[in-house]
């Protein structure tokens, strides 16, 4: 375990099984990048797809998992993103924020809680994955547990702590969820009580601990022989806690050893990532190397052994006082023999572990202001608020009103903006302790959004910036369509879309096409093959809300006359004919 070698993708680990689809999903994070959350969907398409790079696909598999995935976050902890795309307002129902478990800490766990489903047998299957990552695209040293398992007939009690964190997470958040989510958030809590997990190799026993404001360590938590930690960051009463209070081996970053106590170092042997365990490659032109792959720590980890057993706890939590005292946090601990899993090997000098980390040689500690720590504190607290925005429509396009807290008293005599995330040029600055109140526009439909960036500048230039995510209303009903049909104006996108909506992936009658914006085949000889009445007809029967959706889109291409060439040849004498029998069938109903 622990190899430097063994490398995986989070995509990789929310690949369903085969012959399975994503039923529903639940994901905590504390910080999150829009377009890596963006990416997620792609992991629940077939590998080919999912590695095309198709624009088509992402955005079709955003949608169609916007109903079967939540994703909650510490508020104040979106990134702002690096484009402006109106695919993100697919996200507006997925995402949540949760408000601080108490005053100076954070929401801070890291688990994935998958259900999948056989289409075939409707048999069931559990994932649980706990990254040491966030739902960024950061590219650090990380740690991830992966765990599968069925469903049993009784409750299992070791798993009672996580299906209680799941319970507890509508409750946390700072907007109802809603009725559906809630309930659906509600069963999926119960099927994990009674998940039996499928154990890793050489462990025979798995808990779980979450960690928060009622949530009490049992005292000899990190009592043992020996003790290995991995963390980010840490202090000294974190690094007390986390080892007993006896000499470790400890691996962190060098600026976070560099701030502890020499007496403090001294108990310990430390270690940092060797610099040069940075991947490198040549750029094409030969001339220069450039870092590639993984740097920095991310991982977290506490590995101890007591005689013959040993407990490796894997999960969110830093070695500081906030993780133990008062931030939420998940630890799984696997337990089984020192030897078998490993554990003793890695204590070794020779160990593979050892070959990627250096001895900590101290460095003096930075004295540098943390503006950026008060000006990120100030986001959270104002993230933490109510935002509302209200779209108000007239013949020269949409704007939106935005009103939110009031801003406390600015650090280092920040400037804050805001602005809707798809219009970075309309940020307005709001004025010093002053309720936020702000319109936007004119703006085009598909650019409507819940999405606004709050962005701190302080006097030395130094800039923060977190999404917040705002009660978006009077929105006009059909906004999602138009960013669909936006985004589908070709016929080849439209083809794919088609494809990629009656759940086909790549049909024959699509195969000959190029990736989207290509010359590909013609989109009228993809229409000239047999069977796409047939496939559009049994959708009909078999899944009769993907025409609902097809339909919209059909009706807003032609809505339109600069876009009657989306449409592709031959397919209007096709879908007059599917869509009388969609109409009789409703009217039946």
């Amino acid at each position: 375990m622990l190899e430097p070698d063994g490398r995986s993708l989070l995509l990789d680990a929310l690949r369903p099984p085969e012959g399975y689809r994503l039923d529903y999903g639940v994901a905590t994070t504390f910080t999150l990048h829009l377009d890596t959350a963006l990416s997620v969907p792609l992991s629940f398409l077939s590998r080919r797809l999912a590695d095309s790079g198709d624009p088509i696909a992402l955005m079709e598999a955003v949608r169609a998992a916007a109903d079967r995935l939540d994703v909650f976050h510490q508020a104040g902890m979106i990134a702002m993103p690096p484009s402006r795309s109106p695919i993100f307002s697919f996200l507006e129902p997925v995402l949540h924020a949760v408000r601080r478990p108490k005053p100076g800490h954070l929401f801070h766990p890291k688990l994935w809680a998958l259900r999948y489903v056989s289409d075939d047998s409707g048999d069931v299957r559990m994932r649980l994955v706990v990254p040491s990552r966030n739902l960024t695209a950061d590219r650090s040293w990380d740690l991830c547990l992966q765990l599968d398992g069925q469903l049993m007939p009784e409750p299992i009690e070791n798993n009672r702590p996580i299906a209680d964190l799941l319970g507890d997470l509508p409750g946390m958040c700072l907007q109802p969820l809603a009725g559906d989510r809630a309930a659906r958030l509600d069963v999926l809590a119960n099927e994990l009580l009674r998940t039996e997990w499928d154990l890793p190799e050489h462990v025979e026993e798995l808990f779980f601990d979450v960690l928060g404001p009622g949530h009490d360590l049992a005292d000899d938590f990190f009592v043992g022989d020996e003790h290995l930690v991995i963390s980010p960051f840490c202090t000294s009463g974190g690094l007390t806690t986390v080892t007993g209070g006896a000499p470790a081996t400890v691996v962190s970053r060098q600026d976070s050893l560099d701030a502890l106590p020499a007496a403090v170092l001294e108990q310990h042997k430390a270690l940092v990532l060797d610099p040069l365990t940075s991947e490198m490659e040549h750029q094409e032109d030969g001339a220069e190397l450039s870092a590639i792959g993984l740097t920095g720590l991310h991982a977290k980890c506490f590995i101890l052994r007591d005689d013959k057993d040993a407990w490796i706890r894997v999960g969110s939590a830093n070695a500081t006082e906030a993780a133990f005292n008062g931030n939420v946090e998940l630890l799984v601990s696997l337990v089984g023999s020192a030897a078998k899993l490993g554990v003793i090997d890695l204590f070794k000098p020779e160990s593979q572990l050892r070959t990627i980390l250096t001895e900590h040689s101290p460095q003096p500690a930075s004295d540098e202001d943390d503006v950026a720590g008060r000006l990120g504190n100030l986001l959270v607290h104002l993230a933490s608020g109510e935002f509302t925005a209200v779209v108000q429509s007239a013949d020269d396009g949409h704007r939106i009103r935005l009103q939110g807290p009031a801003l406390p008293p600015a650090p280092d005599g920040a400037r804050i903006t805001v602005h809707p995330v798809t219009l970075p040029e309309y940020a307005a600055e709001v004025p010093p302790e002053q309720l936020i109140d702000a319109t936007f526009g004119p703006m085009e439909t598909d650019q409507i959004s819940a999405f606004m960036v709050i962005t701190a500048r302080a006097q030395d230039g130094m800039t923060v910036s977190a999404v917040v995510l705002a009660d978006l209303v009077g929105a006009p009903e059909n906004r999602l369509d138009e960013i669909i049909a936006r985004q589908v104006d070709t016929p080849e996108k439209f083809l794919r879309f088609l494809a990629l909506l009656l759940g086909m992936g790549q049909p024959a009658w699509a195969a000959g096409l190029g990736p989207a914006g290509s010359a590909g085949a013609s989109a009228g000889s993809a229409f000239e093959a047999p069977g796409l009445l047939e496939l559009l007809m049994r959708a009909l029967v078999e899944h009769p809300n993907r025409l609902d959706d097809l339909a919209r889109l059909v009706d807003r291409l032609s809505a339109h006359p600069d876009r009657g060439g989306v449409l592709p040849a031959g397919f209007a004498e096709i879908w007059a004919v599917v869509d009388a029998v969609r109409q009789n069938r409703e009217i039946a109903a």
